[in-house]
């Protein structure tokens, strides 16, 4: 899965799945159905941000290392 930046409308309520606060920047991610702030975009077990791809399961991202495991 890779990660999509997209350019959201400053008047929409966008609110990040990691964090849950509401996204008021100019650019944010969309993964899977989710809409996210680039710094939440971490690996569930080990913190590394996520870059360039990442992993879904149960909800939560992880890098590939950790998603194999």
């Amino acid at each position: 899965m890779s990660i999509n930046s997209h350019i959201t409308d400053m008047d929409q309520k966008a609110v990040c799945a990691g964090c849950h606060r509401p996204i008021r920047d100019r650019f944010l991610l969309r993964v899977s159905d989710d809409l996210w702030h680039e710094e939440c975009v971490r690996c569930a077990a080990c913190g590394d941000p996520l870059r360039n791809s990442c992993f879904l399961r149960d909800r939560k991202l992880f890098c590939r290392r950790d998603y194999a495991e």
